[in-house]
């Protein structure tokens, strides 16, 4: 992962530590958050955000819990995009 992110450009070093970009990954039904300095989380809930409208989304993810999975990530981008101005579209969902 490390070696994937410094040839994109994505990680960086700063004051002797490296930093990479926040993200999700899904492996085998489960929900990972890795964080910049590679801390990695499993999502309680089973859902999660990250990026500027990541409250916003993460709160329409709990309300719209009993809704499919792509209408409710849609309506979370809607949430994230009403409530925070580094939101915008075009929008890409992309399933299996």
């Amino acid at each position: 992962m490390r070696g994937s992110l410094k040839g994109k450009g994505w990680a960086t070093r700063q004051n002797e530590q490296e930093l990479g970009g926040v993200f999700l990954v899904g492996v085998a039904g489960r929900l990972f958050r890795i964080d910049s300095d590679y801390q990695v989380g499993e999502a309680r809930d089973g859902f999660d955000a990250v990026g500027c409208g990541s409250e916003a989304a993460r709160g329409a993810l709990f309300a719209a819990r009993h809704i499919k999975p792509e209408a409710r990530a849609r309506l979370a981008l809607r949430a994230a995009e009403r409530c925070n101005a580094g939101v915008r579209r075009p929008f890409l969902i992309r399933t299996q």
